[in-house]
C-alpha cells in the first residue's frame, strides 16, 4: 500500500502504534515522522542511547536510523492505560539485528505515549531499552517498591 493511501488520522492509539512498527519494517522515515506530534516536548530514548527532546531531534534520528535499512521489531505483551485524550503502551518489542547467519533477537522494553489531536492520534514520547539479561521481564506482576 502506497504511503499516500494510508490514513493519516488514527482513531486509536494502537492503530498508531501499529503504523509505527509497520513503517519501522520498511524502513518507511516519513511515514515514522507522521506519527509524531510535532511538537517541542517530544521525547524519544533509543535502546542505549541519549534523550532526543524536540521534534527536530526525534526526527533527525528516525530518519538516520531508518537510512541502513528496515528495523524489524515484533511488539508483543502490551499492557496500556488509557484516558480519553492520552495513551501509555508498555511492551516488549522483539526486534532482529544482525545480518544473515549472524542474526539474533533481542529483547527491548518499550514504552509509548500518545496524546489525542484534532488529526488523531499522535506519539509523544518512545522510550526503549534493552531487557536486563535479554529476557522479556514485563510478565513479574510485583506490585512492590519501584525506587
Amino acid at each position: 500500500m502506497s504511503r499516500l493511501t494510508k490514513p493519516l488520522l488514527f482513531a486509536s492509539p494502537e492503530e498508531c502504534e501499529q503504523a509505527f512498527y509497520e513503517a519501522l519494517d520498511s524502513a518507511d522515515g516519513e511515514a515514522v515522522i507522521d506519527l509524531w506530534l510535532e511538537d517541542d516536548d517530544v521525547i524519544c530514548i533509543h535502546p542505549g542511547g541519549p534523550r532526543l527532546v524536540g521534534f527536530a531531534a526525534v526526527k533527525s534520528s528516525w530518519m538516520a536510523i531508518l537510512s541502513n535499512g528496515p528495523v524489524h521489531v515484533r511488539s508483543t505483551l502490551a499492557k496500556s492505560l488509557e484516558t480519553p485524550t492520552v495513551a501509555l503502551r508498555n511492551v516488549v518489542e522483539e526486534v532482529v539485528v544482525g545480518e544473515g547467519r549472524q542474526q539474533q533477537i533481542v529483547t527491548v522494553l518499550a514504552t509509548n505515549v500518545f496524546v489525542k489531536t484534532s488529526a488523531g492520534w499522535k506519539m509523544v514520547l518512545h522510550n526503549a531499552s534493552p531487557s536486563p539479561g535479554g529476557e522479556p521481564g514485563g510478565v513479574n506482576e510485583s506490585h512492590g517498591i519501584l525506587h
